[in-house]
């Protein structure tokens, strides 16, 4: 609960940056070097394919290019230890462990994430995320297909270009968002 708390204080003062692709794109304020970005967006996709993607962690790296690995090392009921290796072009791969959590909520279901204070289990063979701090929410469309909610806020950590942060913020989310449409309805 407190991490969804704090998910919920992280997303503060959104300002429209983009529309496309059925989504409208926000950038927040930035808290310290984490850069907050939200979607929100409505697709003619029936939620539950939506939630099971979301649900098969292990399967993240097959439908989201920047993440490399994915890999649930515990479970303890709806939290999951996840072992993460992120890649994008032009910095060095990042690696953490994270703590996910799923529940149901009005309508559907929330996927949150944040950094495991625990990092046990990283290979330190890749520099160490400091902040990955988001969520998925997936409920019933109001004109059927789903309403889908996107939240991060990330910090890479170690030495990032300034314009490969910019483009994460805008582009890099976008292309993020619309992988889970595509395989989704791909699949």
């Amino acid at each position: 609960m407190l991490a969804l708390l704090f998910v919920a204080s992280a997303f503060a003062g959104w300002t429209v940056t983009n529309e496309s692709n059925d989504c409208t794109f926000f950038k927040g304020e930035a808290a310290g070097e984490a850069l907050p970005v939200r979607a929100e967006c409505d697709w003619p996709i029936e939620p539950g394919k939506l939630q099971g993607l979301i649900a098969k962690i292990d399967d993240h790296n097959l439908y989201f290019s920047s993440v490399a690995l994915s890999r649930v090392v515990a479970s303890n009921g709806a939290e999951h230890n996840v072992y993460q290796v992120h890649t994008a072009t032009g910095i060095s791969d990042r690696e953490a462990m994270l703590l996910y959590t799923d529940e149901p909520i009005t309508g559907g279901h929330r996927y949150t994430w944040r950094v495991n204070p625990d990092q046990t289990g990283i290979t330190g063979e890749k520099v160490r995320l400091a902040e990955d701090l988001g969520k998925w929410e997936i409920t019933a469309g109001a004109n059927g297909g789903s309403h889908v909610v996107y939240e991060l806020a990330y910090d890479a950590g170690g030495s990032v270009p300034g314009f490969v942060v910019r483009w994460f913020q805008g582009s890099g989310v976008r292309t993020l968002v619309g992988e889970l449409r595509s395989y989704a309805e791909a699949n």
